[in-house]
């Protein structure tokens, strides 16, 4: 008996869990950075998007990729984000308009770090990245994760 209620405790955590955040675990996609294959994390939507990468103690290895469903121009910060990050903007042809080093930042006022162009896809990478990051494909797949985001 008492097995059974562990077993249907632990399973409503994993259903509570599950449904609290809409996920098991983080969106990853396969995509190509300057040709050779990678596997982002996914911010699809504009509550992915504006929670990012703050609070995590590391960065994902291959990044976290913000998906806009129309071009934008606005800007990213590092407010409670605690790891230095790289940000790379891409138009919508997957083509590198800007990469950008953003710190830390835990008091008011951050710093806003804007391309300066219009932008449809911004990859935030570790600080450490060594990757060039001019082109980000393929399009055909580009096009797919727009068509979802929100």
């Amino acid at each position: 008996m008492r097995a059974l209620l562990i077993a249907v405790a632990s399973l409503a955590l994993a259903v509570g869990s599950v449904g609290a955040s809409g996920t098991s675990g983080p969106t990853v996609t396969k995509l190509t950075l300057d040709g050779v294959a990678f596997r982002p994390e996914l911010a699809l939507t504009s509550d992915s998007r504006s929670l990012g990468l703050m609070s995590r103690r590391r960065a994902p290895a291959d990044g976290m990729l913000f998906v806009f469903p129309e071009s934008t121009t606005g800007g990213f910060w590092m407010k409670n984000t605690l790891v230095p990050l790289t940000i790379v903007f891409f138009d919508a042809d997957g083509k590198r308009v800007r990469r950008m080093s953003m710190v830390p930042c835990r008091d008011d006022p951050c710093p806003i770090y804007h391309p300066g162009r219009r932008y449809r896809f911004a990859l935030e990478l570790r600080a450490s990245e060594t990757r060039l990051a001019k082109k980000l494909g393929p399009l055909g797949a580009l096009r797919r994760l727009v068509r979802q985001a929100r």
